[in-house]
This record gives C-alpha cells, sequence and structure tokens, in this order.
C-alpha cells in the first residue's frame, strides 16, 4: 500500500492487478530515468525538474531547485544500476528516498 501512495496508483485493486501495474510503472520510470540520465540533469527547467521529482514520488513543493536535483542525481544513481529485474529493490527505494527525505 505504501507504493501504491508514493507512485499515486490505487491501492485498492486486487494483488496480482497491483503487483502488475507497479511493476509496469517502475518499469517506464526506469526506462526514463535512463533517456535523463543521457540528456542531463542541466537541461531541465525548475517546472520539469519539480515534475520528474514528483513522478518519482517526491513532494517537491517545499524544496528549492538546488535540493530537487540533488535528489533527483541521488534517485538516478541509484535507478540507473539496477536491472530490470530489481523493479521490487528500486520500488522500496522510492518510498524509502521519498517518505524518509529531510524536510527543511
Amino acid at each position: 500500500r505504501a507504493l501504491s501512495q508514493v507512485l499515486f496508483l490505487t491501492p485498492h485493486l486486487p494483488a496480482f492487478f497491483l503487483r502488475h501495474r507497479l511493476r509496469s510503472h517502475l518499469l517506464e520510470i526506469r526506462h526514463l530515468d535512463r533517456a535523463l540520465l543521457h540528456l542531463g540533469l542541466g537541461q531541465l527547467s525548475e517546472e520539469e525538474l519539480r515534475a520528474a521529482c514528483y513522478l518519482r514520488g517526491l513532494n517537491s513543493t517545499h524544496l528549492g531547485q538546488a535540493e530537487c536535483r540533488a535528489w533527483l542525481e541521488q534517485w538516478l544513481r541509484l535507478s540507473c544500476e539496477l536491472q530490470a529485474s530489481e523493479a521490487s529493490l528500486l520500488a522500496h527505494s522510492m518510498v524509502l528516498l521519498s517518505l524518509n527525505y529531510s524536510q527543511p
């Protein structure tokens, strides 16, 4: 259920469908992460940077641009090192990195 909240998915689906949607969503994010790493974070506007953080489960409304960039860099390092078969680890990392991010 925590994963569903971070990924903005409804947690009230049967387990099979929820697992499938979570895995599909994570693999899409992983694909976007690789493209973002190739493009470079310096190419993103502040709005795009916040949207990228939000898509990955971080509410960035209380963060500055530098903090968003630092969090996204940390996320990309982790995401791009994992294999597709490690989607579960990526999902749990998403929860830990977003929910435990220090708020000013």
